[in-house]
């Protein structure tokens, strides 16, 4: 090799190794930072396998994975432009399931051989699939029956489901959502005829925050080892999940009591 090729192939080799310094920097300064109540969290990902991972997709935002977090577009989410708005923004910061990233999406009811009448049944096959390794199940606009098919699930894995299930503006029965999954979050709340404050009905309107509040709740989940536990400490992932957003605890209108992984945006 003459002296001029390895001049050229110094710089070349400077360059590179600057470049990743500064990637690496500026990824650095991108982490949120909670303060000192904040939950220890227990990743899944070695900093060993991220940083190698991080260093092969330097130009996208996601990396390969086997594992996938099954996203369900239900009532106002499955509208077409919608739809594809979303899918567009999760492939973008995550990848999709067909190109070896980590979003299964799954379109009610079209994603079902029997339509409506055996989505249960067909949303619990789905998810108990020996080809599905889930980090996680994220419900947008879930439909009515949801529950069941989650509590399926449930039963799969005597009550102990392994991983974290979210649901984000359900429309599903509300002690059912409650009851199967770890979080659940409402848009704001309206007084009905009787003065009790309750969810806002369907407007078919999602709320206007809705992509950054999925891609955001899709990042937690990624690092959380398991599924949280359902105690006063799920006020605190809800601060760290969605930072910067203002909530409360919803209360059933007939009892007057608190759910506590029930939360609804201010």
């Amino acid at each position: 090799m003459g002296v001029e090729m390895k001049i050229k192939t110094t710089v070349l080799l400077g360059l590179l190794t600057f470049s990743l310094i500064i990637s690496s920097c500026k990824n650095q300064q991108k982490k949120k930072t909670y303060d000192a109540d904040s939950i220890e969290l227990t990743t899944n990902i070695s900093d060993e396998t991220k940083a190698l991972s991080d260093l092969m997709n330097t130009t996208k935002k996601w990396h390969l994975t086997n594992k996938r977090v099954a996203v369900l577009f239900g009532y106002d989410f499955n509208d077409e432009a919608v739809k594809d708005s979303l899918l567009a923004v999760l492939a973008e910061n995550f990848g999709l399931a067909e190109d070896g990233g980590l979003i299964y999406p799954i379109i009610y009811p079209e994603d079902f051989k029997h339509g409506i009448r055996g989505y249960a049944s067909d949303f619990a096959a789905i998810l108990q699939s020996d080809d599905l390794d889930l980090a996680g199940i994220v419900l947008l606009g879930a439909p009515e029956n949801t529950h069941i098919a989650l509590a399926r699930n449930q039963d799969k894995w005597n009550m102990e489901v392994p991983y974290p299930v979210v649901a984000l503006f359900p429309q599903d029965d509300v002690l059912g959502i409650e009851s199967t999954c770890d979080i659940v979050v409402d848009k704001g709340q309206t007084a009905g005829l009787t003065g009790e404050v309750a969810p806002e009905e369907s407007d078919g309107q999602i709320h206007q925050n809705a992509p950054e509040i999925i891609v955001e709740t899709i990042k937690y989940i990624q690092l959380l080892d398991g599924a949280p536990s359902r105690t006063k400490e799920l006020q605190k992932h809800m601060e760290q999940m969605l930072e910067g957003f203002q909530f409360h605890h919803y209360m059933d209108p007939e009892s007057g009591l608190q759910a506590i992984n029930h939360f609804v945006l201010n």
